[in-house]
């Protein structure tokens, strides 16, 4: 047991260490700021805060278990975004139907002959396409199929990277590494922090209608997942998620909905809310009932929020953000957004991801 406690010591002091390290960093370079683009209902968003932007992930493809990719790419939104001087990503997904697919991404992970034609497919994708790189969202992963993950964004990534392209993984949000948790155990940071250009942290649905209310992302949740991922990855292989919305619960009845931070005012006053501030989360929310009767608890992100999360990405030497999603937002989140990176908007310096 005492030899147990001296590695466990150890692992820790030799984590801080690597932490201050990077905290002694300089922190004055621009950070990236990416904004996933959704199709249509994004091109608003897209046009009048561009120059906010230096990424531009598109959300437009799935997968399916053979390795076969799908779905148009949004030229126009290409175009627009690469004259504006944006590095672009082609996001492929195991999206299917309504959810993500455990099945699928372990049909390609499993299979040598589906796992080699997702890479192709995923290369001939953003070489055809001139995306500047690839970004693999692949959720629900089998913890049993950690070490294929590990294997097949390897993969990916000499695949790219022997071609000149980037590679960003979308990994969820982790306060530990659990090899064994239904839906983080199969992300080993520490290996895919040596397999990708960059990891974009999920740090946002922390709660959601499909469990008890609570914030979206909760500052001290986001800073205790950035925490732990710094100590396991180079601080400037990491991106961290920010949301642009918030979800309403129904408590009378069960379950909820998304709602976009520019719908939040509005609904505020259709309702006559009053929000509060949680001071141990740092976040707002507000409660109404419904002329039916229905109770209603709100949590968001406001202008006082978004800055403290963006913020982070300074205190811990990030490469930037990454916020889901363009067409939730307004000129009110790009300036809170703005605001804790210290950047004057618009952005005054393109920031940008090297492969």
């Amino acid at each position: 047991m005492f030899g147990e406690r001296v590695r466990h010591h150890g692992f820790w002091i030799v984590s801080l260490v690597l932490i201050a390290s990077q905290l002694a960093f300089s922190t004055d370079r621009p950070r990236a700021v990416m904004a996933y683009y959704e199709g249509s209902s994004s091109d608003d968003s897209l046009h009048s805060f561009y120059r906010y932007l230096t990424q531009l992930p598109t959300d437009s493809f799935a997968i399916n278990g053979k390795g076969v990719v799908s779905g148009p790419p949004p030229s126009a939104a290409l175009a627009f975004a690469r004259k504006n001087g944006m590095q672009t990503f082609a996001t492929v997904s195991n999206w299917s139907n309504s959810n993500f697919s455990s099945s699928v991404a372990h049909a390609i992970l499993t299979h040598p002959v589906a796992s080699t034609a997702a890479v192709q497919n995923m290369l001939s994708l953003v070489a055809g396409n001139g995306y500047s790189g690839i970004n693999l969202d692949f959720e629900a992963v089998p913890a049993k199929d950690r070490a294929a993950f590990s294997a097949f964004v390897g993969a990916l990534y000499a695949a790219m990277h022997g071609a000149g392209y980037l590679t960003v993984i979308s990994v969820p949000a982790e306060l530990k590494d659990d090899p064994k948790d239904s839906w983080a155990g199969a992300f080993d940071f520490a290996t895919l922090g040596g397999e990708a250009d960059v990891l974009q942290l999920m740090t946002y649905d922390e709660n959601g209608p499909w469990g008890p209310p609570g914030p979206v992302a909760g500052l001290d949740w986001v800073k205790a997942c950035a925490r732990y991922a710094v100590s396991v990855v180079p601080s400037s292989k990491i991106s961290l998620g920010m949301p642009a919305y918030g979800y309403d619960w129904n408590l009378t009845k069960g379950g909820g909905n998304m709602i976009y931070w520019r719908q939040i005012p509005s609904l505020i006053a259709r309702v006559g809310a009053t929000p509060q501030w949680d001071a141990k989360y740092s976040s707002p929310y507000f409660t109404y009932t419904t002329p039916q009767g229905a109770s209603h608890i709100v949590w968001y992100e406001n202008t006082e929020s978004v800055p403290l999360k963006s913020r982070l990405a300074v205190t811990y030497n990030l490469a930037g953000v990454s916020v889901y999603a363009l067409g939730f937002d307004d000129i009110s989140y790009w300036e809170a957004v703005s605001a804790g990176l210290g950047a004057s908007p618009p952005q005054q310096e393109n920031a940008s991801f090297e492969p």
